[in-house]
């Protein structure tokens, strides 16, 4: 359901920046619209409002945080290898509950139908941001989604320059395919 009023897409806004922060701390399982509602600081009554079952609300979360991630890439002009390892150094160290919540989403969109177009929608985000087609893109959007969830559970590697060293690796393999 859509808020309509300033009001209702701030608060609406307020609930899926909550589910973030929840999912961060608990995984999907801590989502409850109480948990959410609480987190976000607004009434129970505001959460069943905007989003009526919790798989609203996981959805919602995961077009929200795809969004964000397609705006992220869509802002490089003719990204280089540097330009695409500062904005992922960026996305897995700034925004690190953001992406560990669509990571979360993801693997829940392998249980529950609902998630399913939206984390789709991720992968050929991806896809596009790396070269828009072919072999070579899909290989290292691939590996660079693999390198996400290293970044993720090991901090590695933890630099600009190391992720920069990781990213001409993978597309001078990607490159390298026939």
């Amino acid at each position: 359901m859509a808020g309509g009023t300033a009001k209702g897409e701030a608060r609406r806004a307020a609930l899926l920046d909550a589910v973030v922060r929840v999912l961060e701390r608990g995984g999907p399982s801590a989502v409850t619209h109480r948990a959410v509602a609480a987190e976000a600081g607004v009434p129970l009554a505001a959460a069943t409002y905007y989003f009526a079952n919790i798989d609203d609300l996981l959805v919602s979360a995961l077009l929200k945080a795809t969004e964000e991630q397609v705006e992220l890439f869509a802002g490089l002009q003719s990204p280089g290898v540097g330009e695409v390892a500062r904005a992922l150094h960026d996305w897995t160290h700034t925004r690190r509950a953001a992406v560990i919540a669509q990571y979360e989403l993801l693997f829940l969109a392998m249980r529950r139908e609902a998630l399913r177009d939206a984390a789709e929608r991720w992968y050929r985000a991806l896809e596009s941001a790396i070269g828009g087609g072919g072999r070579g893109s899909r290989v290292a959007a691939l590996a660079i989604d693999g390198l996400v969830l290293r970044i993720l559970w090991s901090g590695e590697p933890s630099t600009v320059a190391g992720i920069e060293e990781a990213l001409g690796d993978i597309l001078e393999a990607a490159d390298s395919l026939p």
